[in-house]
């Protein structure tokens, strides 16, 4: 036992030796050093030099960030991400007053990206299937830079209030946009503009057009009723007038809720048209009328057409596109008055009338094509889609007329034969199983086929024989400006692209461009193409298969069928029927040269389309089976 305790001891006291040989310790000492007086003041005065250091180094580096941020916001080329990244560092090394009024609303302004980018962005992710949870991405960024105004003892204005609406309407995020109004007018005490109601507006329209969960939609709708009547009540306890642009976005959030009587009386009053009586000016009319769009024309076919009111629908196209002269009212017949009805005759109903009237786009054609070819009329879808097939040539035509003598002061064109124009018709003789149209139909779009592709080769050969336009000024760099002081003004001239004033606010005419024009064309093109050979050609030979199989299996029983060259129900031989419908007997087999495809028992099915036979959906009917 003491032999285990001496061992114990003894590794103890090794450890001790060893630790004490990594730590070296020296022997104790006491020394005098001399030193200067301004040395030894300075090191009794340490912390309050520290301090002075401090805020030196802190003043150093808040005048960098400073700079920094004032140098991003001038850059022409500025990039949102960094003007957000230099306010926030330089934030952090100072407080809200430290930062000018003008520099807040700059950051506010240029912080997050444009409207128009960030509307296409949104687009894009919902049509990739990725929709932001959030109604806003950058709303955070917007709601700080707004804090910090008012933390810094001033009050943010109607401008900058406008910039974050326009901002939540490129969006849809209507419940922030109402969150904002009711914000600048209770706690900030503005008073709102037309254009503050019209972003408002913008935001509830823009978000009905986006797509919407099918158990959402009736609670949204409810919704954007609501508060469209809101803002209207709100509008007019204010006395302020409905402009153009406003009168559009309210009819648009009508049409989706579909408020029939809301929207015939927002018609009368706003562009002067009885939708009952188009081509007559409505009893109960306002003095103050809004010119009518285009947008508006599409607007007032859509909800007549979602109504399923066809007559109608037609009867309101033709009026407000092709309106009677104004001198029409005076040559109205009058023999049908009642022949006691004495007197002075009254002067209003035969002065001069003039119906409100819009030239209609491509987008006019497609959805009144496409509400008359769901109400199942074949033969106005067939009317109407000719008619598009005339005006795109005139319109052409027109153009080629107009470059020749002015290239760069030409007007861009307002329509354009597309899938969307012919798509509708065929879908209405697909659902009908009527050939001819279906026929007429492929006819249409060979014919377009062609013209687009000569329109492409004259337009290329126009773009290489025009001479450039003349290039503006290049901007000036980033660069450059960093030499001179920064200006920060440039940073706060946003233009809205709602109008405050929209009575006397016309669009501005397109300039036509020939690269754009030539990627419409080609666009278009493409996706005729690509529709006739995978989707035309395969429900047509479906469509014809399965009436020459129901007529072949009358023609197999011995009944009669209806040929239109005898025009008359007539007993067809089985070799005529054949003849007739293009059956050829060939080789049982997959070997042999012939121009159809081989079907059962040697049945081949001839076949004449606008390229090379392809595989048919079905199989034809096989004759010899039913002898």
């Amino acid at each position: 036992m003491r032999r285990q305790l001496s061992k114990v001891c003894f590794s103890a006291t090794t450890q001790i030796h060893s630790l004490c040989r990594l730590v070296h310790t020296s022997v104790r000492c006491s020394s005098a050093i001399t030193l200067p007086l301004h040395i030894v003041h300075d090191a009794y005065s340490g912390p309050s030099t520290t301090v002075a250091s401090q805020k030196n180094s802190k003043d150093i580096i808040q005048k960098e960030k400073l700079s920094a941020l004032m140098e991003v916001l001038s850059c022409e080329t500025r990039s949102y991400s960094r003007v957000w990244s230099c306010y926030v560092d330089f934030m952090n090394y100072a407080e809200c007053d430290d930062l000018p009024l003008e520099v807040h609303q700059a950051v506010l302004r240029r912080c997050v990206p444009g409207a128009y980018t960030l509307r296409a962005w949104t687009a894009r992710r919902m049509q990739a299937g990725q929709a932001s949870r959030i109604p806003h991405h950058f709303e955070a960024r917007l709601k700080t830079v707004m804090r910090n105004i008012r933390a810094t003892g001033a009050d943010a204005t109607l401008d900058d209030y406008h910039v974050v609406l326009h901002q939540f309407a490129a969006v849809g995020h209507y419940t922030g946009a109402m969150q904002v109004l009711t914000e600048l007018t209770h706690v900030c005490k503005l008073d709102p503009e037309a254009k503050t109601f019209g972003l408002c507006l913008k935001a509830i329209a823009h978000r009905l057009s986006l797509p919407i969960y099918k158990v959402h939609r009736e609670d949204m709708l409810a919704d954007a009723s609501k508060l469209c009547r809101k803002l209207l009540k709100e509008m007019s306890a204010r006395d302020m007038p409905l402009t153009s642009f406003n009168l559009d976005l309210v009819i648009r959030i009508l049409k989706e809720v579909l408020d029939q009587e809301g929207f015939f009386q927002l018609m009368k009053l706003g562009y002067g048209i009885d939708l009952d009586y188009p081509d007559h000016p409505p009893l109960q009319g306002s003095s103050m009328l809004s010119p009518f769009s285009t947008a508006a024309l599409n607007t007032t076919l859509d909800m007549l057409g979602r109504l399923g009111n066809v007559a109608k629908l037609v009867q309101t196209f033709e009026v407000l596109t092709q309106p009677l002269p104004p001198q029409a009212s005076q040559h109205y017949s009058q023999e049908f008055d009642d022949e006691d009805d004495f007197g002075i005759a009254n002067p209003a109903s035969t002065e001069p009338h003039l119906t409100p009237h819009a030239r209609p786009n491509t987008t006019s054609y497609n959805i009144l094509l496409k509400h008359i070819s769901r109400a199942g009329h074949a033969t106005f879808a067939r009317h109407y889609l000719y008619q598009a097939v005339r005006l795109d040539r005139s319109v052409d035509r027109l153009l080629r007329s107009q470059l020749y003598r002015d290239p760069h002061g030409t007007l861009a064109p307002h329509f354009s034969l597309n899938r969307g124009t012919i798509i509708p018709v065929f879908g209405e003789a697909n659902r009908d199983k009527n050939i001819e149209l279906m026929r007429w139909v492929g006819w249409v779009t060979r014919q377009t086929i062609r013209r687009k592709k000569n329109d492409i080769a004259w337009y290329s050969e126009l773009r290489d024989s025009l001479p450039p336009p003349l290039s503006p000024s290049e901007p000036t760099s980033c660069s450059s400006s960093s030499s001179s002081p920064p200006d920060v003004s440039t940073a706060l001239d946003v233009d809205l692209d709602t109008p405050s004033t929209a009575p006397e606010f016309h669009p501005r005419e397109k300039i036509f461009d020939i690269n754009l024009h030539l990627n419409i064309l080609q666009k278009n093109l493409d996706e005729l193409v690509t529709w006739y050979e995978n989707h035309y050609e395969v429900a047509f030979s479906r469509v014809t298969q399965r009436v020459k199989e129901r007529l072949g299996r009358r023609v197999w029983a011995g009944k009669n069928i209806y040929l239109l060259s005898n025009n008359a129900r007539v007993i067809v031989p089985r070799n005529a029927w054949m003849r007739i419908v293009n059956f050829k007997q060939g080789k049982t087999g997959l070997s042999g040269d012939h121009g159809g495809r081989i079907m059962r028992n040697g049945w081949v099915a001839g076949y004449k389309g606008f390229r090379a036979p392809r595989p048919q959906p079905l199989q034809f009917f096989d004759p010899s089976s039913m002898s």
